[in-house]
């Protein structure tokens, strides 16, 4: 296996912790094996690391970190959740080390619709992992997802209590993105104190849970008033009134696009617009 990373103090953990790890290490090290194939984790290799390597960091990091969820699911699917969370948490345990991450303070209504304006300019949407992190204490962790992989985000808090939001950019969009963002983030604002599991998110899945429901109604509030996407809504067959609408609410067409077209159920609306934006492409990610 690789060298630890320089800077991890020495008691940053690499090993099962207990008994218990260890039986959580070796169920997890025999799904990973089973699901994830040497071309499936390439991009996720750190230098000199071979396919063993990554494997078993994957499973070492599930096994030993609390905050993520490691459910004991033969499924594909569970198994892919279960590296990608793995992946998520370590990029955030690095982050906190790496540098100094102020104690979160909570999240309001007012600073949850400061964050929403920068969607407003996309070429701002990378300095999104800077300031989260410097101006509320928020960790954003943009990593790609595994091929086919049902979810969307998630959000969980380290064990100092920093909240987390990892999103895997499934659909390559703005609005997807940006509506991701926002109902993470109103998991934090919240439910924080529910954070000590991840909260998954596969936001094409209908749900009536109370939490998923106030999550939603928080995020589409804080990208566009209630008031305002009425007028949206009612201007949804008139792109140049729909476009005056998005201009007076301050929201970015693409993203009132994509919106429109998840209420309505009509994928035809807008479609120029919703794939203007490439949004992988913005974070350094291609398409495999």
């Amino acid at each position: 296996m690789s060298d630890i990373p320089d800077g991890l103090p020495e008691d940053f953990e690499v090993y099962p912790s207990s008994r218990a790890a260890a039986g959580d290490f070796m169920a997890a090290l025999s799904s990973l094996r089973n699901t994830l194939k040497p071309g499936d984790v390439r991009k996720y290799t750190q230098s000199g690391e071979t396919y063993d390597d990554v494997i078993i960091r994957l499973a070492l990091n599930a096994s030993n970190n609390q905050s993520v969820l490691f459910r004991k699911n033969n499924s594909a699917e569970e198994t892919k959740i279960q590296a990608w969370l793995s992946l998520v948490s370590e990029k955030s345990k690095l982050s906190v080390l790496s540098k100094a991450i102020p104690r979160f303070q909570g999240l309001n209504m007012e600073q949850l619709r400061d964050i929403a304006f920068i969607s407003l300019n996309p070429e701002r949407t990378t300095s999104l992992i800077d300031h989260l992190a410097e101006a509320y204490g928020v960790l954003l962790i943009v990593e790609p997802g595994f091929k086919a992989m049902k979810m969307d985000g998630c959000t969980f808090k380290l064990s100092q209590g920093t909240p987390v939001v990892g999103i895997p950019i499934r659909y390559n969009r703005y609005d997807s993105f940006w509506f991701t963002l926002m109902h993470e983030l109103a998991h934090i604002s919240l439910h924080y104190q529910q954070l000590d599991q991840p909260i998954l998110d596969d936001l094409d899945e209908k749900t009536e849970e109370e939490i998923e429901v106030e999550a939603n109604l928080i995020a589409k509030d804080s990208l566009v008033s209630r008031e305002n996407w009425r007028k949206i809504w009612n201007a949804r067959t008139d792109k140049r009134q729909f476009l005056m609408y998005c201009e007076r609410a301050n929201v970015h067409p693409a993203i009132a696009a994509g919106m429109l077209r998840y209420q309505s159920g009509n994928y035809k609306l807008f479609t120029d617009l919703v794939q203007v934006i490439n949004i992988r492409e913005a974070f350094g990610f291609t398409d495999d």
